[in-house]
């Protein structure tokens, strides 16, 4: 008697961009599988706790991979692929309950009387919740916590998979649980950290269904609605067109297959608009910024680059705080010495932490605005979201928020003591925005929303004083914050003519009070541009 070997699948041993670049450039399907085998337990799950109904929930799942196999790029681009699956999942199953809410309404117009009705058990609700808040979470907090627990990953893993050093994924995985649980304490769900942990993973179990050979016309408006609302109206009809038209092949029958598939997938192309299905009119929800009735086909530019300090200066030392200017100096001992970090410089690139970089109109009109139709769908559609300020070695962290204008500002306090917050908007009109507030032990304040206004606005802590932040707030999203080596990313810009614009907290503008226009600059038709470094001159940078 013969015995067969189970060889090994090599493509198990590919991390998820080689997968999708495989899947991309050969239309390799068994890599497009490894993908749904790898990360289908996480998107069944989220669609489950969206809808009350288990054959939408599954077709919300076929819609989360049709938007993965129609844009491959996008994906490869996120901080990690299954936090990207994780968002797409999350507005698939919003949609996808949205569509179940008007299918239950037409039922009960038909038939006013029904027994029954789907409910949720306390701890489904928890899930629910914490599908909603780990959404709102920065991606650099809620990337770890998808990693490590709803993909349950070693942080060994999580840490290769983001491009992180070990320590920066532990700091930021310990950041994002500690707003988590702020965040579902506000909604009156106190959980102790063990207990969150538990609340994550048990959200991650359960088994995937298979992916359908051809998907169903529901998971095709799912998956449309999606791209429609955040991934591109154009791209969104020809989803629609190529997989209710001609179907589009998905199979996951084993780990690998011996023939390819009849209709493999490939990139979409353009195809007439269809008309829209009524079930997939959009929910009238507020928006932060009214995406324009018609945009032109435009190129959409991913840009990057690097600010630096001038070579030919010496680098400023850090200013130690005085011992006997530190309060409760045993809470702070094992981050001494303390230093005012106003300016951060890193040592072998020169790169200057903390500098705001933002795109203008090419206009000297300070007052000019950005045109609401050279703003990428994804990011016209924006909602507000809510960014956190944590306590991290012993000062702010981030010390220095670009954000949208309607986004809000949480302080946290993790601390064992109370903790200060003075938060001062300069020349403000509405001066309710201020505020100076004494911040108990696990709790948060969160403040007003922040409107854009051409000025930073302050935040210290008058009892710790040495720990300070700043927020700029804008009305279009072309903005960034340097990191420690000085590092930028301006993602999906508009090709064309701009001004660039970069501040620092120390010295202001670059190039002086004039550099508030900004330095012309020409980003070109291409998918992603690398700007030469941006060297940062200014008379006013201290000598030592």
């Amino acid at each position: 008697m013969s015995v067969r070997l189970r060889l090994p699948n090599p493509l198990a041993a590919l991390d998820d961009r080689a997968l999708l670049a495989r899947f991309a450039e050969q239309h390799e399907q068994s890599a497009f599988e490894q993908l749904v085998k790898r990360h289908g337990g996480l998107v069944f799950g989220v669609c489950r706790r969206a809808v009350g109904d288990l054959h939408l929930a599954e077709d919300a799942f076929q819609a989360v991979f049709l938007v993965l196999a129609r844009n491959p790029t996008r994906a490869a681009e996120a901080a990690s692929v299954g936090g990207w699956l994780f968002g797409v999942a999350r507005r698939v199953g919003l949609a996808a309950r949205r569509h179940e809410k008007r299918r239950e309404k037409r039922e009960q117009q038909a038939n006013p009387v029904r027994e029954g009705g789907f409910s949720q058990s306390d701890f489904d609700e928890l899930l629910r919740v914490l599908d909603e808040e780990l959404t709102a979470l920065p991606e650099e907090l809620r990337a770890p916590l998808v990693a490590c627990f709803l993909e349950e990953q070693t942080q060994d893993e999580a840490a290769r998979e983001l491009g992180w050093s070990l320590s920066t994924l532990r700091r930021r995985l310990e950041r994002g649980k500690e707003l988590l649980r702020s965040r579902l304490a506000r909604r009156g769900m106190t959980l102790s950290v063990g207990l969150l942990a538990g609340a994550l993973s048990s959200s991650a179990r359960g088994s995937a269904p298979l992916l359908a050979s051809t998907p169903s016309p529901i998971s095709a408006t799912l998956a449309a609605e999606v791209f429609k609302r955040g991934l591109g109206a154009k791209l969104a009809a020809t989803v629609a067109v190529v997989v209710v038209a001609g179907g589009v092949a998905l199979g996951l029958g084993q780990t690998t297959s011996e023939e390819p598939p009849a209709v493999p997938l490939t990139p979409a192309r353009a195809e007439p608009e269809p008309q829209p299905d009524p079930v997939s009119k959009p929910d009238p929800t507020p928006q932060r910024a009214p995406a324009p009735r018609e945009v032109a086909p435009k190129q959409w530019v991913n840009v990057s680059g690097r600010v630096v300090f001038p070579k030919d200066r010496d680098i400023p030392k850090l200013r130690q705080v005085p011992a006997n200017a530190i309060k409760d100096a045993d809470l702070w001992k094992p981050f001494t010495p303390l230093h005012y970090e106003e300016i951060l410089i890193h040592a072998d690139t020169h790169g200057l932490k903390n500098v705001v970089v933002w795109l203008r109109p090419d206009s000297d009109d300070r007052k000019a605005e950005f045109p609401a139709d050279t703003i990428h769908p994804e990011f016209a559609d924006a909602k507000p979201n809510e960014h956190a300020v944590l306590v991290d070695r012993g000062q702010f962290e981030p010390r220095v928020l670009a954000v949208r204008a309607g986004d809000s500002i949480a302080f946290p306090n993790s601390l064992p003591v109370m903790l200060n917050v003075h938060y001062t908007v300069p020349n403000a009109e509405d001066a309710t925005r201020n505020f100076n507030v004494l911040i108990e032990s696990g709790k948060t304040y969160v403040s007003k929303p922040v409107p854009a206004r051409g000025l930073p606005e302050l935040f210290k802590s008058n009892i710790y004083q040495w720990m300070t932040g700043y927020v700029w707030a804008f009305e279009h999203p072309y903005f960034a914050v340097t990191d420690e080596k000085g590092n930028f990313a301006i993602p999906n810009a508009p090709a064309g003519n701009w001004r660039l614009v970069a501040w620092h907290e120390k010295v202001g503008y670059l190039g002086g009070p004039p550099g508030r226009l900004g330095e012309k600059i020409t980003l070109p038709d291409a998918k992603g541009v690398e700007l030469k470094p941006l060297v940062f001159e200014n008379k006013n940078w201290p000598k030592e």
